[in-house]
């Protein structure tokens, strides 16, 4: 596919996945041109081709105002709060109010591709849930997990989008835990600490993506005819208790009554920026299936489950 004289955007471009991705493309001649926007200022100097507009995508003037200067023409939304900040009001602000400011850029300057991060956290932690959900499975936030709760919203409003734009080609990740020699997510410190603990009575399956396989799926669906959702993994994961024999620490199952009500302490003293609801993360299933990315982005990862985590591990010393 050529498309010479496009122009990408990328929302939240120097945040975790957004550095892989212009790592990324540094090596790519599909886009003349690739418009970084973000809070933070770039980690060092920038590529040929590569620009930075400093915005906060809550104000969606001055997004729309970037997107007509620059005549953006395809964008990477990566602007989003993955870890937990204890202000929920803020993190929606971002996540939610700030997807609608660039869906409403992308209707009012004719973009013609648009690739989305959500989450396998847009399906939910439930007791019900059966393994390997494939995409059509039920979008169902978990209550009380905002980070669940905002990807839920985002997709609603995505769709929307979709709809009713017919030109624009819409492409929805949802990925596993991403993790790689960079993490500095909760998640990857957890796997730092001298024991892992688990809920008494629960071994839910954990699938990881390696943070370059990442970057890879999202150049894919920009330089591809795809759209629609897409389950990001690398492949059927591990058990909990699997994690932890790997990890090679003592994996330890305590009570969820006991779990929750410490949790909740904890998060209440100021000494976790998470609350209970979080806990459904390693309690309930949530696995998903790649047959669709596999076969219509043809992703092909680098990196299996273990040896993402060990790329993550070898960058600890």
């Amino acid at each position: 596919m050529n498309r010479d004289g496009k122009t990408l955007g990328i929302t939240g471009a120097f945040g975790y996945i957004g550095k892989r991705l212009l790592k990324r493309l540094e090596g790519d001649r599909e886009f003349s041109r690739i418009v970084c926007m973000d809070i933070a200022e770039p980690p060092g100097a920038l590529p040929e081709r590569f620009e930075y507009h400093r915005c906060d995508i809550r104000d969606g003037e001055k997004l729309l105002d970037i997107f007509r200067e620059t005549g953006i023409t395809a964008v990477v939304h990566l602007a989003f709060i993955a870890y937990p900040t204890r202000d929920p009001g803020f993190e929606y602000e971002v996540d939610v109010t700030g997807t609608a400011n660039v869906l409403r850029a992308c209707t009012q300057t004719g973009v013609s591709r648009l690739v989305v991060a959500s989450s396998d956290c847009a399906y939910g932690f439930f007791e019900d849930t059966p393994d390997y959900l494939k995409e059509d499975a039920p979008i169902r936030p978990t209550p009380g997990f905002p980070y669940s709760e905002n990807k839920a919203e985002i997709e609603e409003k995505v769709s929307a989008f979709a709809r009713a734009n017919p030109s624009c080609a819409v492409v929805v990740f949802r990925p596993c835990i991403v993790m790689g020699p960079t993490c500095r997510s909760t998640t990857a410190q957890s796997m730092l600490q001298p024991v892992i603990i688990g809920i008494r009575g629960y071994d839910p399956i954990m699938q990881f993506v390696h943070e370059d396989d990442t970057a890879e799926a999202f150049y894919l669906a920009l330089v591809s005819d795809a759209e629609g959702a897409f389950n990001l993994a690398a492949d059927r994961g591990i058990r909990y208790s699997e994690l932890a024999a790997f990890l090679g620490k003592p994996f330890i199952r305590l009570p969820a009554w006991f779990m929750y009500t410490l949790v909740e302490l904890f998060y209440r003293l100021r000494l976790l920026p998470f609350g209970k609801a979080q806990l459904d993360y390693i309690r309930y299933p949530l696995s998903m299936d790649t047959a669709r990315i596999m076969q219509e982005l043809v992703f092909k990862p680098r990196f299996t489950t273990t040896e993402t985590l060990r790329s993550f591990l070898d960058a600890q010393h």
